[in-house]
């Protein structure tokens, strides 16, 4: 067993409410409007920091606490894996979050010892990888299905890169309508996120 009862606990729950209440914008669009989110959370991985507030403060009501029955320490080692594993999924840290786990595997093959041989903190560092990396499945769903979360993603960006228009700031990247289609959207989001 890699992983304790509690990890796994704290891996599915911080899957389930990565995106809870989620606006339609980026993190980019948040800081760039002054929006009170960003002003909230001091322009720092807005959109995870929102999740997480969100989804404990749902944790609050004695209906939704099915953690409850925790000791005071779990509930704590809880709530840290859940902020750490939602905060991965910032895209801003995709790259260190990348070559973080390719350190961590090359000196594990250094040392001679099984990449499934974890520590505390290379349990946390693979739970996060994990977690950002489901962020990242699209791709390797279903095509009837990846089509249409694809669909349903490029229209939010396209949304968002309306409102930047409208608002005479410059467009996100893959958030204009005009100059990006779907194909070529996912040839780019492969190449930099998932060819690495």
């Amino acid at each position: 067993n890699v992983f304790s009862e509690l990890e796994v606990l704290a891996s599915i729950f911080a899957g389930a409410i990565h995106d809870v209440d989620h606006p339609g914008f980026t993190n980019h669009y948040l800081i760039n409007t002054n929006s009170e989110l960003a002003i909230m959370y001091n322009d720092e991985s807005v959109l995870e920091q929102h999740h997480l507030a969100v989804a404990f403060k749902l944790l609050q009501d004695s209906n939704c606490n099915f953690i409850v029955s925790l000791n005071k320490k779990q509930r704590q080692l809880f709530r840290k894996l859940t902020i750490e594993m939602v905060l991965a999924t910032d895209m801003s840290k995709h790259m260190s979050i990348l070559a973080d786990l390719k350190t961590m595997v090359e000196a594990k093959k250094v040392a001679g010892s099984s990449v499934l041989t974890l520590d505390k903190t290379d349990r946390i560092q693979v739970m996060q990888t994990m977690i950002h990396l489901a962020d990242l499945s699209n791709p390797t769903k279903p095509i009837d299905l990846y089509s249409i979360w694809v669909k349903n993603i490029m229209e939010e960006y396209w949304r968002q890169g309306d409102r930047e228009r409208d608002l005479g700031i410059d467009i996100s990247p893959m958030c204009d309508r005009n100059n990006i289609t779907i194909a070529k959207s996912q040839v780019v989001t492969k190449n930099y996120y998932i060819y690495q």
